[in-house]
């Protein structure tokens, strides 16, 4: 992976269904990663790609780009930086 440049998207390891887990504790909207692509910059960027849907009633199902970013210390916690519905 090139420094800044994004990696095409792949699917999910283990360990990248952890970290989604462990950041994404959203409520309002179901998120269910199925892709990833990552950056690496002073740290991580993650973006992934989901399946949505919202608890509202009626429901309703989209596709949404979560990104997370995990600092190089793993003594600061990885943050979601960005949600962005993705328009049909």
């Amino acid at each position: 992976m090139l420094c800044g440049g994004w990696s095409k998207f792949r699917a999910l390891e283990p360990e990248d269904a952890e970290l989604f887990k462990e950041t994404v504790t959203l409520q309002g909207v179901e998120y269910e990663p199925f892709a990833v692509a990552a950056q690496l910059v002073a740290g991580t960027n993650y973006k992934f790609l989901c399946n949505a849907t919202s608890v509202t009633r009626p429901p309703r199902d989209f596709l949404a780009v979560v990104t997370i970013f995990v600092p190089l210390e793993k003594t600061e916690p990885a943050v979601i930086t960005h949600i962005a519905e993705l328009n049909a």
